[in-house]
């Protein structure tokens, strides 16, 4: 009897282990923002601008949406701009520096203007350990980038911290009323398939055991 209540144990954790690693939720979830095209942060290769977050654990980041619009729909329609994400500096900062750390990004991706909404990069791999990270939206000026690109600001709930890049060597600190529509979704990390087969391993030698001691 003992062994088979372990044997349920057994098949239940490595069930919870399945479904954690397939779980997703928001790391950032805002809503539509308030403010109107005009007056908004215009995302351009002189102007950039990024929002801070933090993880509690090894998470890998799925996909991250920014609620962009633009005042020339119909020019910027399939052109491009970028998503990248830093580590926290000491300065409470992107760590972007162009001398020291090739612009100190972790991950970076192209994301296509669709139209006025949500728009960004799905289906990504971007796995980050425990702590505070940077996701930025950045234009370099290279063809094929949409030209006429905003932010429209007042998104809530507030941002842990804004930063924008005006040129120069390193992002500098911004207001919080500038935070930006952002939405990130991740899931857990999923374990090395090593760790995975050794953990399953070592439960199913306890549960034989166990069921031949019962």
């Amino acid at each position: 009897m003992q062994g088979k209540i372990i044997l349920k144990a057994v098949a239940a954790a490595a069930l919870a282990m399945a479904s954690a690693a397939h779980a997703q939720s928001f790391l950032v979830n805002t809503q539509v923002p308030t403010g109107s095209t005009p007056g908004s942060n215009s995302l351009d290769s002189a102007q950039w601008f990024a929002e801070q977050f933090t993880v509690s654990a090894a998470t890998q980041i799925n996909s991250v949406m920014a609620y962009v619009q633009s005042n020339s729909i119909a020019s910027d329609l399939g052109g491009t701009f970028s998503i990248a994400l830093y580590g926290n500096t000491a300065s409470n900062l992107p760590s972007l520096n162009f001398n020291l750390d090739q612009n100190g990004q972790l991950f970076q991706g192209t994301a296509t203007y669709n139209g006025d909404g949500w728009n960004g990069l799905n289906n990504l791999n971007w796995s980050v350990g425990p702590g505070t990270y940077w996701l930025a939206l950045e234009q370099y000026g290279s063809a094929g980038e949409a030209g006429s690109l905003q932010l429209p600001i007042g998104a809530l709930p507030v941002a842990q911290a804004v930063a924008f890049y005006s040129g120069g060597q390193k992002y500098g600190t911004d207001t919080l009323s500038d935070t930006f529509g952002l939405q990130i979704t991740a899931t857990p990390a999923v374990p090395e398939p090593s760790s995975m087969a050794l953990l399953l391993t070592s439960l199913g030698v306890l549960g034989f055991v166990a069921r031949r001691r019962g």
